[in-house]
């Protein structure tokens, strides 16, 4: 157990830094280690007072990152979970259509790792393997092939190749 501070303050400092899950806060008080019973009590007492509700933050932190439009649905939703927010109400959060948010993400995603440049639409082995580059880092971020599909070709087409 830490002498200085009790599991309540140095709960409170984390939030202070950082909007947290309950299931983070605790796993990170347990690492500092603070007494579980003194660790629920502190979580308990911030819940009921409200500055901790999972929830609220998993709502709040779902559309910071669907409005920014860099991530997809899916490594949104991975990133929720990692940080230990409930995985049923993070599915819950998705909207129903999501489409047109993936091939933005999908897109700003090729913008940023890839030049249009390094496209050469006269070499035929060229494109293929750059259009294969171009796939491979859209599926590692989680896209499905219809938006890598879509995105793809707007990446190239937009850029006059």
């Amino acid at each position: 157990m830490q002498k200085n501070k009790t599991a309540l303050m140095k709960a409170t400092d984390l939030l202070a830094r950082q909007e947290q899950s309950s299931k983070t806060l605790k796993r990170k008080l347990l690492a500092q280690k603070y007494d579980e019973a003194e660790i629920d009590a502190a979580i308990d007492k911030l819940k009921s007072h409200n500055y901790l509700n999972d929830e609220e933050a998993c709502r709040r932190q779902f559309e910071i990152f669907y409005e920014e439009g860099r991530l997809s649905v899916r490594q949104i939703c991975g990133k929720l979970i990692q940080r230990g927010f409930d995985s049923a109400f993070v599915q819950n959060l998705v909207p129903e259509d999501t489409d047109e948010h993936e091939r933005r993400a999908a897109i700003r995603a090729l913008q940023k790792k890839f030049s249009p440049q390094n496209f050469d639409g006269e070499n035929l082995q060229a494109k293929l393997k750059f259009k294969n580059k171009l796939w491979q880092h859209l599926a590692s971020k989680g896209f499905d092939s219809e938006t890598i599909s879509s995105a793809v070709d707007i990446f190239l087409d937009d850029d006059g190749d």
